[in-house]
């Protein structure tokens, strides 16, 4: 059976486009897997990494881009335009020295709007620009928002997963303190049988905190733009000591710190020069145009050949008034729709300043509270029900409840450190700049 040289190209190209395919993609994991994150894994490397990478801000950085790019060509004439024409060429000779009508025509035109409509169409594109820049300065701060709640979810899968080995070890030694005491004719079956349970339950509750350090992982390597099989190492603290901010004076500072707010106020801008736009638009315009003949000397012409100069303008009659007074109207009701946006995200963000500090607050309260009572508390009560019960003072369902709550207390504490940071990244988020 022959194969032609065509069946061969057919079966060899998607062979081709598949080792292609292959090959590129093998060299885009093998440039995520060069990069290794630091252990311990500091917030700032996250920060700087996400600014560098993220998709979300490159893509709204090259709108940005292009937006700049239209404030030039928005000012600018439009280009002018060159003719030829053959003119007055008899059909019996076809040729330009039997008459003297005829020549070689060069024109050259040029559109000139109405005065101050290009100036308007520079302003608008300015203004968008303006717009975009805002937009890319709040997805910047949106995006550390996003790292820094990835990170310190991270963390608390971590230090959980941590507390949760500290208290099967502690659980483990309860355990053989309570077999020894029922060999030994002065401790209770029971207490031995409950010791397993808590002890099967804490490997149970273990599982699913290596799974939560597993997808806060692939969270945080998403946001990173890293491949999903990078691995982390231990963050560091999630306790930090900025100060809980004032909210009047950050509700006072939001209509000159939001990037939000800013790129709506361009976006009015933006809608206001359109307007105008459109105004300049429904006034007349004009084409300027010259012309040069090349003619060729012929009998009887009384001007023996001479080549002819001509120019003139042209005007467009924008009668139909009804259409251009639409185009206004449109634009102007665009305009109340940007001034109404702009109230709308200015209300937004001030209930989302509010929310965020109620958070923060209430999380700095449980922070301090957990540090300062709860878990030296709960720690102190297990020591003494432990020092109890081996002296037979204390019933070993105290002793366990002890380990339990003092398991949920340091959980809570860490807990708590997390959402702290996470309400202070909203909070800086809603703003638009950084208050630690």
């Amino acid at each position: 059976m022959r194969i032609c040289a065509s069946e061969a190209a057919m079966l060899i190209r998607p062979l081709l486009a598949g080792l292609v395919l292959v090959v590129l993609g093998a060299a885009e994991a093998a440039a995520q897997e060069a990069i290794v994150p630091p252990s311990p894994l500091p917030l700032g490397w996250c920060l700087e990494r996400a600014a560098l990478a993220n998709p979300e801000v490159a893509s709204d950085a090259a709108a940005a881009d292009a937006a700049r790019e239209r404030v030039a060509p928005a000012g600018a004439l439009p280009d002018p335009r060159f003719g030829y024409q053959a003119t007055n060429v008899p059909t019996s000779s076809w040729d330009f020295n039997s008459t003297p009508m005829s020549g070689h025509q060069l024109t050259l035109a040029q559109k000139l709007p109405f005065p101050g409509l290009l100036g308007s169409r520079q302003d608008a594109a300015r203004a968008g620009a303006e717009a975009a820049e805002g937009i890319v300065r709040d997805r910047e701060r949106q995006v550390a928002a996003t790292v820094e709640r990835a990170w310190a979810q991270l963390g608390f899968a971590q230090r959980a997963l941590e507390i949760t080995d500290r208290n099967l070890e502690l659980l483990r030694q309860l355990t053989r303190i309570a077999e020894t005491k029922y060999r030994v004719g002065t401790g209770l079956q029971q207490d031995v049988l409950r010791a397993q349970v808590e002890l099967t339950r804490l490997l149970d509750e273990r599982i699913g905190r290596v799974a939560s350090i597993s997808q806060s992982e692939a969270a945080l390597a998403a946001v990173l733009d890293l491949g999903p099989g990078t691995a982390f190492g231990r963050t560091e603290e999630l306790a930090e000591g900025a100060p809980l901010p004032e909210v009047e004076p950050i509700l006072g500072r939001l209509e000159g710190a939001s990037p939000v707010l800013r790129a709506l106020r361009a976006r009015i801008q933006e809608a206001e020069d359109l307007r105008r736009v459109a105004e300049l638009d429904g006034y007349p315009d004009f084409d300027l145009g010259f012309g040069y003949r090349i003619r060729e000397r012929v009998a009887g012409d009384p001007v023996s050949g001479e080549d002819f100069l001509t120019a003139g303008v042209t005007v467009r009659l924008p009668v139909n008034r009804s259409k251009w007074r639409s185009h206004v109207a449109e634009r102007a009701a665009l305009l109340r729709r940007a001034e109404a946006d702009y109230r709308a995200a200015r209300a937004k963000l001030r209930s989302a300043l509010r929310s965020r500090f109620a958070e923060l607050r209430r999380a700095d309260a449980a922070v301090a509270l957990l540090e300062t009572g709860l878990v030296p508390q709960s720690r102190q009560s297990l020591e003494a029900s432990r020092a109890g019960y081996e002296v037979d003072k204390v019933d070993f369902l105290s002793l366990v409840d002890s380990q339990v709550s003092l398991l949920e207390a340091e959980l809570r504490l860490q807990r708590a450190r997390a959402e702290r940071r996470v309400a202070f990244a909203g909070l800086e988020a809603a703003l638009g700049e950084s208050l630690r």
